[in-house]
């Protein structure tokens, strides 16, 4: 339901943007290739932790901009990684597609640059844990991982350099902050956030 309410939002929010950006603004589309950053969380007691792995990360975005400082922008990205969980004395490891659906406001606060434009934004949406292969102790066995969504926090900063008049180069540092997935198994709850930074660069048409 949460995540159905999320999306209506999202759609909503874009809807209006467009509205505005076509007498104020305009809108750019990116593509950027970067890596997905390890992290390792536990619970309270520190009976059980997760860690993931560096992956490399596709991400797409569409902004609106409703005038030069404000906009905001919608992101679709993919990584797989692996999502290792520590029980001592075992390990339980699983090989994880993430996707992530989000939105998110985006600000840009300087304009005296010619070719420079840096950018701040934050927002939300929702994290989808999709397992592959699992392994206990390095060898592969099926313990029942199933699919899971988590809602996240998303905040960052980044800069885009403009090569031409339509075409820019981004870089950009995103962080995403979530409630760690157990994949419906209850020996994984840790009741921690997980934290997925994020670095990347790519290219953006501006239109």
């Amino acid at each position: 339901m949460l995540k159905h309410a999320f999306s209506a939002g999202v759609i909503v929010v874009l809807c209006v943007g467009i509205s505005v950006a076509q007498d104020l603004g305009h809108y750019d589309a990116s593509v950027s290739w970067g890596v997905a950053l390890s992290h390792t969380s536990s619970n309270s007691i520190g009976n059980v932790s997760v860690e993931s792995t560096n992956s490399p990360l596709l991400l797409g975005s569409f902004r609106v901009r409703f005038n030069q400082t404000h906009g905001v922008v919608l992101n679709f990205g993919r990584t797989i990684d692996s999502q290792i969980y520590v029980l001592p004395p075992d390990n339980y490891r699983i090989q994880t597609t993430i996707m992530e659906y989000s939105g998110a406001y985006v600000f840009s606060p300087f304009h005296g640059f010619e070719k420079l434009e840096p950018f701040l934004f934050a927002g939300g949406g929702a994290l989808r844990f999709s397992p592959g292969n699992t392994y206990i102790d390095g060898f592969q066995n099926r313990f029942g991982a199933a699919r899971q969504t988590s809602m996240a926090f998303l905040y960052g900063g980044g800069v885009d350099y403009l090569v031409r008049r339509r075409f820019a180069l981004r870089a950009q540092y995103r962080g995403l902050v979530y409630k760690e997935p157990t994949f419906h198994l209850q020996q994984f709850f840790t009741g921690s956030r997980g934290h997925m930074p994020e670095a990347s660069i790519g290219l953006v048409y501006k239109f």
